[in-house]
Parts: structure tokens; C-alpha cells; sequence
């Protein structure tokens, strides 16, 4: 007599690896999207453009810092 084999698959909530690994390309695309606007929306603070954009090895030459040279008048 043949039986039926049930094969469970581990899996927290609804999350497999199989899921997981067909939504990956998915993910990619919408963080890099998602990078690329908050980089696109960070550029106009100066804060921002200081501290984070303008520290990126390859884009940070595209966010220049304008230094400030403030000369103490005694």
C-alpha cells in the first residue's frame, strides 16, 4: 500500500526559503530605489550632504561640500 509522505518546509509565519529567494531581485530593486531617493532628497540638507552623501566612496565626489572659512576679527 502506497502512503502519502508530507513534506514540511521550515518557514517562520509565511516567510520559506523558497519565498524568500523569488522575492530577493524584488527586494534588491525596491532598496536601491529607495537609496536613490534618499539620496536624491538628502542632497538639498547640508547636514546630510556633510556627513553621509559626501562620504560615499564613488558618489561622494557628486556632493560637494562647501567649507566654510570664517576668519575671527579681533
Amino acid at each position: 500500500m502506497v502512503t502519502a509522505q508530507i513534506n514540511s518546509e521550515p518557514h517562520f509565519k509565511f516567510i520559506s526559503p523558497s519565498k524568500f529567494v523569488r522575492a530577493t531581485p524584488t527586494m534588491a530593486m525596491w532598496g536601491a530605489a529607495t537609496v536613490a531617493a534618499l539620496a536624491l532628497f538628502g542632497s538639498d540638507v547640508p547636514l546630510a550632504r556633510k556627513d553621509v552623501l559626501s562620504k560615499i566612496p564613488v558618489f561622494g565626489r557628486y556632493f560637494p561640500v562647501e567649507h566654510d572659512n570664517h576668519v575671527e576679527e579681533n
